[in-house]
């Protein structure tokens, strides 16, 4: 049998590292999910999903505010993925949308996993986004934008989280590149907007006291509403006596604000329940954030 050589030129290690990257398979996924009203029950009005995004809407306890979730069918994302969701809350309804487990962002070997969220929450609407902790793996590279748009007598309840490396698995995160945004507008108006980004020597940086003091697990919960803020920041900064990370409250013209730094996400995870325990009323918190 003839035997045949072969010989193929792809130019230097980085070329040859962007040529990989370019040929791999890319998660591609979207959500569009809309509430509505049916006499006092929250029910779907419309629901899209493409690709690794899926929603599920459990029979709820509670027919008056459900819960349902988000899941991510890739397992994670990576450098060149792309997820979307946007989810809409008419007059009148209560809903929570969380997530089904923690969302992990692995290595890229290019390019940056980008995640974009886009909220909608009408007049008389209560709307809650609750997603589980975002974990951040060494040399990753991610973009997150959530835009909320919330009507003047709307109300909403949202978070997000990074944890950087899994602290049981003795896991550093030394490169990387992560940047996460929010934006809030009420009644047309912008009432909130901060960008966090950080890159280059990642844990070194966050040893550093005036960024993370040795933090590797980082929380923010906001709530836009019109009611009596000042009094549930008392409330926080009292339960906030069993925190065992860091966290601080306050509040401005109609918004507030709660910050968390932890050592790892157990901790954090542990601090701001006793946030959202005061923020919503003592009602339980979605099934998925007890598993």
């Amino acid at each position: 049998m003839a035997s045949v050589e072969c010989e193929i030129s792809v130019g230097s290690p980085v070329q040859a590292e962007a040529a990989l990257w370019r040929s791999l398979a890319r998660s591609r996924g979207a959500v569009n999910v809309g509430f509505k009203r049916r006499g006092s029950a929250t029910v779907l009005d419309n629901l899209y999903q493409s690709g690794c995004l899926k929603l599920r809407m459990p029979v709820p306890e509670n027919r008056a505010s459900p819960d349902a979730i988000v899941i991510n069918t890739s397992g994670g994302l990576t450098g060149g993925d792309e997820i979307s969701l946007a989810a809409r809350w008419q007059s009148g309804t209560s809903a929570a949308l969380c997530s089904q487990a923690a969302e992990k962002i692995y290595r890229s070997s290019g390019g940056q996993a980008v995640v974009s969220n886009r909220l909608d929450v009408q007049e008389g609407a209560s709307a809650e986004w609750l997603p589980q902790e975002t974990i951040i793996f060494n040399q990753a590279r991610l973009c997150r934008k959530c835009e909320v748009s919330v009507a003047g007598g709307g109300r909403f309840l949202g978070l997000e989280t990074v944890v950087f490396g899994r602290a049981a698995m003795g896991e550093e995160v030394n490169s990387g590149d992560v940047r996460d945004g929010w934006r809030i507008f009420r009644a047309g108006r912008l009432v909130y907007a901060d960008v966090f980004h950080i890159d280059g020597v990642i844990s070194a940086r966050l040893d550093r006291s005036a960024i993370g003091a040795c933090a590797r697990a980082f929380g923010t919960i906001l709530l836009i509403a019109g009611e009596n803020l000042v009094a549930l920041v008392e409330q926080l900064r009292e339960v906030f006596v069993m925190a065992r990370g860091r966290a601080a409250a306050t509040q401005w013209n109609g918004v507030l604000a709660v910050r968390f730094l932890a050592r790892d996400s157990e901790i954090l995870r542990h601090d701001m329940v006793l946030a959202l325990s005061i923020l919503r009323g003592r009602r339980p918190l979605p099934r998925p954030w007890n598993c």
